[in-house]
């Protein structure tokens, strides 16, 4: 099953662009796309890791925005399930804690 988190932060110890590098360099994934958007008031990431446990790629899409007084990021992780039941064992959430754990360090919170 997809796995979905929506985090904050107040401050901003690092730009976007700084915590974009620390969650590509933490996760170790393979790099789909790295985009600043907004006049670098956001940024797009989509990363996909190979996990044994499902035998399959699992994909994650970090969405941050940098807003007057706080930071909003939304973690995705997806397409790791198989089978009619679409059951990825747990690898959909794992990537998305990994890159929890980075923001984390970084201030952030879950909403």
């Amino acid at each position: 099953m997809p796995e979905v988190k929506r985090l904050k932060c107040s401050e901003k110890t690092k730009t976007l662009a700084e915590l974009a590098e620390d969650l590509k360099a933490e996760l170790g994934a393979e790099i789909v796309c790295d985009e600043r958007l907004l006049n670098d008031h956001a940024v797009l990431l989509c990363l996909e890791q190979y996990y044994f446990r499902c035998s399959n790629y699992v994909a994650l899409s970090v969405m941050m925005v940098d807003n007057d007084d706080c930071r909003e990021a939304v973690l995705a992780g997806f397409a790791g399930g198989d089978g009619l039941l679409n059951t990825s064992l747990g690898a959909n959430r794992s990537f998305v804690r990994k890159a929890l754990k980075v923001l984390e360090k970084a201030g952030f919170s879950e909403v």
